[in-house]
């Protein structure tokens, strides 16, 4: 009698793994195993800072508020306040003023040295190298080797002395420290820019560009219409990257300026470490964060509708 034949097995029936566990289940233990430390992470370095954050922004939070664990619900109070204050204004302004020239400049300047480091030309292969040492310098060793430049006996008004040009105290200067803020920012971030930008336009079919040549299409052209495509994705990230940077900047104004002279290069971002940290209001420092983030979220909102317009305009 010939042996009966085993019925094909249906799809989906789970077969015993090791250990009496299937492999559905393993599998699902394994994925579970990788996304518990980022949700752990997420919510213990995301969540409860910005739970906490809230929390301050509506309360009457102080430095007795460690000790004695209370701290008063004022509502709307410290949002009326840190509004009324004459200083948020100016904060506001300089803050995007920062981040939508420090942007882009970046990706202008950013562009032209990658495109520049894909010839050939002496020094080619090492530049590239050399270039990156100002990113990896702390942003405080930054502020500080230009806060001594621009002095009024620094270096560059040294070399302004004497090519017959006027000099000034850059820093100390209302109408030029903001300015000096922002180039310092920007020489800080290019490397990043054009060392990540240069690794993208290796990705552009060279195939293209060649038949663009052969069809008179011109630089510009060809920058506009194929490299730009070819390399947005990347393009994209990066000022994502650098608005957040720019917005939350920090270190940087506090080491050239403080927010100085007379309030001209005050950030929100400084405006929130000297509530918290020198004047020991930590529910205005909260209203302050709280102010960036709805700043971050618009520029956020605004970005995916740009991005899924353009998906829509590629299909």
């Amino acid at each position: 009698m010939a042996a009966a034949v085993a019925a094909p097995e249906r799809p989906g029936t789970r077969r015993p793994g090791r250990f009496g566990v299937d492999l559905v289940r393993r599998r699902n233990l394994e994925l579970w195993a990788f996304l518990v430390p980022a949700i752990v992470f997420f919510a213990a370095f995301f969540l409860f800072p910005l739970g906490y954050g809230v929390f301050m922004s509506t309360t009457d939070f102080t430095t007795g508020t460690f000790i004695t664990g209370e701290a008063p619900f004022v509502g709307l109070q410290n949002f009326a306040d840190v509004f009324g204050a004459e200083v948020t204004g100016t904060a506001v302004v300089n803050t995007l003023t920062i981040t939508v020239v420090a942007v882009s400049a970046e990706l202008v300047i950013g562009l032209a040295l990658a495109l520049l480091f894909t010839r050939r030309f002496p020094g080619s292969r090492w530049l590239p190298t050399l270039i990156l040492l100002p990113w990896l310098l702390p942003a405080v060793v930054v502020a500080t080797i230009w806060k001594s430049l621009l002095a009024g006996d620094g270096a560059i008004n040294d070399v302004l002395r004497t090519l017959g040009l006027p000099t000034n105290a850059w820093l100390a200067d209302p109408a030029t420290a903001l300015a000096c803020v922002i180039v310092v920012a920007v020489w800080a971030s290019l490397p990043y820019w054009s060392t990540i930008l240069a690794a993208a336009l290796k990705q552009v079919p060279s195939e293209h560009l060649e038949a663009a040549q052969l069809d008179g299409a011109g630089a510009g052209a060809r920058l506009w219409h194929i490299i730009i495509p070819s390399i947005w994705p990347v393009v994209s990230v990066l000022v994502v990257m650098s608005v957040v940077f720019n917005l939350l900047i920090v270190d940087l104004v506090l080491a050239l300026t403080q927010g100085g002279p007379a309030n001209s290069t005050m950030t929100l971002g400084v405006l929130s470490y000297r509530s918290a940290f020198q004047l020991f209001e930590f529910g205005h420092a909260g209203a302050y964060g709280m102010l960036l983030l709805g700043i971050s979220l618009v520029f956020a909102i605004g970005y995916t509708w740009l991005s899924a317009r353009r998906e829509r305009a590629e299909r």
